[in-house]
C-alpha cells in the first residue's frame, strides 16, 4: 500500500518535474526524501507496535518484507531483526519453562520458515521440543494424545535416548497404547534391548471382537423435553463414541454433543454415556475439546477404559479395502456393520475431506470407530445421505491424528489461516477473493494472483494449502510462493492468523457487495450503472456457470439479501445473455456463508 501511494505521488509530480529547472529537482528531490521518510516513520512505528505486543513473529515478518520491497523504507534492519530474534528466542526459552509445547513449536517453526533456526539453543531443536511435550503428556496421563504422535512419527524414535524409550514403553504398556507401544518395542529390538515381559505379554495377545465392543460406547445428551401442541416428548441425541485413553478419554462427533458447548443453544443439556455391557446406567461425562470444522469431539468420564483403540499408522485406506463399523445406530448399542471404501477425498468439509463408504450407516451410528482389518482406526463415522443406500462417509484419521493433542488441551480448536478464497483451476490454485484485513491482505494479494507453494511444497487445490497450515498455531511464520497477473513470481512470509469460524460471515460485513460475488457467485461483474452490471469473468463450475450465465451478459441486480442467521445471501436479479439468446431472464442465486473456498 506505501509503494503504491509512492507511485501515484510520483506520477503526479512528473509534470511539474518537466518544466522545472535544476533548482526545481532539487525542491523535488527533497519531496521524496520527506516521502520517504514519512514511509520509514509508519514502518518504523508498525514494527515497534507489534514487538511491544510480544508478536515478534509478526515484526520479523514484516522486517523481511520491508527490506525485500522495491522500494525499501530507510530502516536499521540488522538491528530490528537481531531485536526481534532475541524476543523470539526469550519466548521459546519461556514457552519450554511454562510447558507450553505448542508456543514453543510455534516459534520454532517461524524460525525455521525465516533461515534462523541456528539462532536458537542446541536443546530448543524441533526434536527435542516435541519429546519434552510427549514426555509431559505421558506425565500428566493422557497417553492417549501421546500415543498418537508417536504413531504419526511426530518424533524420530531413532533419535530418542534409551532411557527415554523405556519410559515409553512403560507408559504405553500402562496405558494400553498398542500402536504406539508395538513402535517403541520395535526400536527397542533395532537396539538389541529387551522389552519389558508385560509389553511382550501385551502385544502378544489377539484383539477379540468382544474387546472391540467393550472399547465402544453409546453417547447420550438428554436435552429434557420437547414440546409438541402441548404434549412433552423426551429430547435427546444419541451418538457412538470410543476410547482411546485407559483414563476415560473418549471421541465421538462435535453434532452429538452440541448442546453441550453451543453459546447459541439456551435450553437443558447433560451427557452421559452407557457402555456395552447392556447394563442401561448412564454414566455423566463432559466435554474437554472440540471442533465443529472437523465435526469432532473429546469426552471425559471418570472411569477406567475396558478398551483403548488404536489409530492406524500413516498409510491411508485403499479403494475397495475391507473395514468396518461399530455404534449405536438407533440407541441399539454393540452393532457391528462391514463394508468396503467407496472413495476417498470427498469435499463434504469446510476444512477437510471425506472418506467415503458403503458400510451401513444410520443414526445414532455418528461418532464411532471406522477399522481397517487389523482392527486398527482409520476414521470416525459421520454421516449418511437420506435415501441413498450405501452412500456413507467418515472423518479422515489423519486430521483426527493431527488435531487430537489439541483436543486434549481443551475447548475449541483455533485455526488458521491466510485468508484466501481459492479458485482451483485445472493445473493451479487461483486466488478468488482476498479477506480484508487477512495476512494474504497484508501482502498485497490479489484475485488472479497463483499460490504455487507453501512451505517449499507446491499446492495445487485449496485443501493442500489447509493440510500444510492444519495444526500450525496462529503467529506462526509459514513461507508462500506466489505469481501475480503480470507474471512476476514472490517469495513471501506470511504470519499467519486466528481463521474466523465462518470467513464470509465477516466478510458480508467488511466488504463490498461487487468483491463478494465472486467468491459467492463466481462471476466477476464490472458496474456500468447503479444497479447494471457487465460480467468480466465467469469460473466454472459456480452458481453462475450452473445457471448459464457468461462473460459480457448484461445483468441488472434487483434485491440483494444477506440472513447471517441462517447462513446464506440470496442474489435477484435480471440479465440478458448469449446462451438465452439475448432474452432477458429473472435469475436467483443462493450461496451458504460456509464454504470449503477457505484458506
Amino acid at each position: 500500500m506505501i509503494n503504491k501511494i509512492l507511485k501515484i505521488f510520483f506520477i503526479g509530480m512528473m509534470a511539474v518535474l518537466l518544466f522545472s529547472c535544476a533548482t526545481a529537482d532539487s525542491s523535488g528531490s527533497m519531496e521524496d526524501r520527506s516521502e520517504a521518510y514519512d514511509s520509514g516513520s509508519r514502518a518504523s512505528q508498525q514494527i515497534d507496535s507489534l514487538m511491544e505486543d510480544e508478536r515478534p513473529s509478526e515484526a520479523l515478518q514484516w522486517i523481511y518484507h520491508y527490506r525485500g520491497s522495491e522500494h525499501p523504507p530507510e530502516l536499521d534492519y540488522a538491528n530490528l531483526e537481531e531485536q526481534a530474534l532475541k524476543e523470539m528466542d526469550k519466548q521459546l526459552k519461556q514457552s519450554m519453562d511454562d510447558r507450553e509445547y505448542m508456543k514453543a513449536l510455534s516459534l520454532y517453526s517461524s524460525l525455521d520458515a525465516v533461515g534462523q533456526t541456528s539462532y536458537i539453543r542446541r536443546d530448543y531443536d524441533e526434536q527435542n521440543i516435541k519429546l519434552e511435550y510427549i514426555k509431559n503428556l505421558l506425565e500428566f496421563e493422557m497417553a492417549g494424545a501421546a500415543a498418537v504422535m508417536v504413531v504419526q512419527g511426530f518424533v524420530s524414535l531413532e533419535d530418542v535416548s534409551d532411557k527415554d524409550l523405556q519410559y515409553f514403553e512403560e507408559r504405553f504398556t500402562k496405558g494400553e497404547n498398542r500402536k504406539a507401544l508395538a513402535k517403541v518395542v520395535k526400536e527397542l529390538g533395532n537396539r538389541s534391548l529387551a522389552a519389558q515381559v508385560l509389553s511382550e505379554e501385551f502385544l502378544s495377545a489377539s484383539i477379540r471382537m468382544e474387546d472391540l465392543l467393550e472399547g465402544t460406547v453409546t453417547v447420550w445428551v438428554d436435552k429434557g423435553l420437547r414440546l409438541d401442541r402441548g404434549v412433552g416428548y423426551p429430547d435427546r441425541s444419541i451418538g457412538s463414541g470410543f476410547f482411546i485413553d485407559k483414563k476415560g478419554y473418549i471421541l465421538t462427533n462435535y453434532h452429538v454433543i452440541e448442546s453441550e458447548v453451543n453459546p447459541e443453544y439456551k435450553g437443558y443439556s447433560r451427557l452421559f454415556i452407557k457402555l456395552s455391557d447392556d447394563r442401561g446406567e448412564k454414566i455423566p461425562a463432559r466435554v474437554v475439546g472440540w471442533d465443529r470444522h472437523f465435526d469432532i469431539a473429546l469426552l471425559k468420564t471418570e472411569i477406567e477404559a475396558p478398551y483403548v483403540f488404536s489409530f492406524a499408522g500413516i498409510d491411508q485406506f485403499s479403494l475397495g479395502e475391507k473395514i468396518f463399523a461399530i455404534g449405536s445406530p438407533g440407541g441399539l448399542n454393540n452393532t457391528i456393520t462391514s463394508g468396503s471404501v467407496s472413495a476417498v477425498r470427498r469435499p463434504l468439509q469446510t476444512m477437510g475431506e471425506s472418506i467415503q463408504v458403503d458400510v451401513p450407516i444410520n443414526p445414532g451410528n455418528s461418532g464411532g470407530p471406522l477399522m481397517n482389518s487389523d482392527s486398527e482406526v482409520n476414521g470416525i463415522v459421520f454421516a449418511g445421505i437420506t435415501g441413498f443406500e450405501g452412500v456413507n462417509f467418515a472423518i479422515d484419521g489423519e486430521y483426527v491424528k493431527t488435531l487430537l493433542p489439541h483436543l486434549y488441551g481443551g475447548g475449541a480448536i483455533k485455526h488458521s489461516w491466510i485468508g484466501v478464497g481459492g479458485y482451483q483451476a485445472y493445473d493451479h490454485l487461483e486466488t478468488l477473493y482476498v479477506t480484508p484485513g487477512s495476512p494474504a491482505d497484508s501482502l498485497g494479494l490479489a484475485r488472479g494472483d497463483i499460490i504455487l507453494s507453501i512451505n517449499g511444497k507446491k499446492v495445487q487445490r485449496n485443501q493442500d494449502v489447509r493440510d500444510a497450515i492444519l495444526g500450525l498455531a496462529p503467529g506462526t511464520i509459514i513461507t508462500m510462493d506466489w505469481e501475480t497477473t503480470e507474471g512476476i513470481k514472490k517469495h513471501s512470509r506470511v504470519t499467519l492468523a486466528e481463521r474466523p469460524d465462518v470467513p464470509l460471515k465477516e466478510a458480508v460485513n467488511a466488504d463490498t457487495r461487487e468483491n463478494l460475488i465472486p467468491p459467492m457467485f463466481g462471476m466477476v461483474l464490472s458496474q456500468v450503472a447503479k444497479q447494471q452490471y457487465t460480467v468480466e469473468k465467469v469460473y466454472t463450475g459456480g452458481g453462475a456457470d450452473e445457471a448459464s450465465i457468461s462473460a459480457n451478459d448484461v445483468i441488472v441486480l434487483r434485491k440483494w439479501t444477506v440472513n447471517e442467521k441462517d447462513g446464506y445471501v440470496l442474489m435477484q436479479f435480471v440479465f440478458k445473455g448469449i446462451k438465452a439468446g439475448y432474452l432477458e431472464s429473472a435469475v436467483q442465486l443462493g450461496a451458504g456463508l460456509e464454504s470449503a473456498i477457505f484458506f
